[in-house]
C-alpha cells in the first residue's frame, strides 16, 4: 500500500493526494508522513538536468535487459520557478545545453544578487523535455519504461545538440554493456534536422 500512496502523491501532487485522502482516510497516511516517506527515499528522487545512467543500468541488470529503445519528448509546463532543497538548486529556468546536455546544477547559488539576476536576464522553461529508456526483454512482463533525465528548457535547441546527446547515452550504455538500439520522437522540425 505504501508504494501506491507514494506514487500517486509523486504523479498526482499534493492536491490529488488530499482529496483521495478525505474520501478514503483509513487507507492513507497523512500528508506529513508521505512528505518523510518521499524525502527519505533518495532513490527515487530525480535530479533535474542529470542523466541517471548508473540507474538505468541497474535497472536494465535487475530485469535480466541487455537491449533497449530510448525516446526524447518535451511537453509544456507552467513557467514558474521553485527551490528544490534536495539538490539546493533552483528548478524552473531554461538550462543551457552544452555539447548538447543541459548543464547540471546550472542554478546553484548562495547569492542574493545573481539570483536577481537569473530572474531578469534567463528564461523560465516553457517545456519539460524527458528521456525514457523502454527495455527490451524476452519476458514482456518484465519490459518497462525509465526515466533517464528531465530537464526544463526552451525550443531553440538545435538537431546538432539532440544528436550530441543521443551520441552520448549510447556511448554511456555501450561502455557499460547495455546496447541502445535506436532512438524515438516526435516530429518536431529540430529532430528532423
Amino acid at each position: 500500500m505504501e508504494n501506491f500512496t507514494l506514487s500517486l502523491f509523486i504523479l498526482g501532487g499534493k492536491n490529488v493526494y488530499e482529496f483521495t485522502r478525505l474520501n478514503i482516510s483509513q487507507a492513507f497516511p497523512s500528508l506529513t508522513t508521505s512528505n518523510k516517506i518521499t524525502s527519505n527515499n533518495n532513490e527515487n528522487v530525480i535530479e533535474e538536468d542529470k542523466f541517471q545512467i548508473d540507474r538505468v543500468l541497474k535497472h536494465a541488470s535487475v530485469i535480466d535487459c541487455q537491449y533497449g529503445f530510448m525516446s526524447e519528448d518535451c511537453t509544456g509546463v507552467i513557467r514558474k520557478i521553485k527551490y528544490d532543497s534536495a539538490t539546493d538548486t533552483f528548478i524552473g529556468f531554461s538550462t543551457p545545453l552544452i555539447s548538447g546536455l543541459p548543464s547540471y546544477k546550472h542554478f546553484q547559488t548562495d547569492s542574493f544578487d545573481e539570483l536577481k539576476n537569473w530572474f531578469s536576464t534567463c528564461e523560465k522553461a516553457q517545456l519539460l523535455n524527458v528521456h525514457m529508456f523502454q527495455s527490451i526483454t524476452i519476458n514482456s512482463v518484465l519490459s518497462s519504461t525509465y526515466l533517464l533525465s528531465a530537464y526544463g528548457t526552451n525550443s531553440k535547441s538545435t538537431s546538432n545538440a539532440i544528436w550530441r546527446r543521443w551520441i552520448f547515452i549510447h556511448d554511456e550504455c555501450h561502455s557499460k554493456e547495455l546496447k541502445i538500439i535506436g532512438f524515438s520522437t516526435h516530429c518536431d522540425g529540430k529532430y528532423l534536422g
